[in-house]
């Protein structure tokens, strides 16, 4: 039984030599689609999310069996840009509520750069200097 076990494995081995195998993006895709397709299974309303947890596992186990590594790998990569983009914008609004009290929170129009200074008094006119670009810009608070 054993050799039989090692026989299949050496034949799945050789079966993916050459192909992109599981990576960030398939799995996420994995999870989506046994996700969707749990809901549709399980909440009876829901069931119209069968073909499009069917569509993301196919396109899961497509991108692992492809060949083709340059285009699986872009893809990977605009993946990963866009996850951590929305991580960033995450934790920058998380800390934007845990300081909304005793900071403020601006966006340097030169570089894109989010500043953060102390809470300044309201009504006034402040000067802020972009910390990436050395940007100096006008504020009414």
């Amino acid at each position: 039984m054993k050799s039989f076990l090692e026989h299949v494995r050496y034949k799945i081995q050789a079966f993916m030599q050459g192909r992109y195998g599981m990576d960030e993006l398939s799995y996420f895709l994995s999870m989506t689609g046994l996700t969707l397709f749990l809901l549709s299974v399980l909440i009876r309303p829901l069931s119209i999310l069968y073909f499009p947890a069917l569509a993301v596992l196919i396109w899961s186990w497509f991108r692992s069996f492809s060949k083709n590594i340059y285009k699986r790998r872009e893809e990977r990569n605009a993946y990963l840009e866009f996850r951590s983009r929305a991580e960033r914008n995450r934790t920058v609004i998380r800390s934007m509520w845990r300081d909304r009290k005793t900071h403020r929170y601006y966006k340097c129009p030169n570089c894109g750069a989010i500043v953060r200074i102390p809470k300044p008094a309201k009504g006034r006119n402040i000067e802020i200097t972009c910390h990436r670009c050395r940007h100096s810009f006008r504020k009414r608070t």
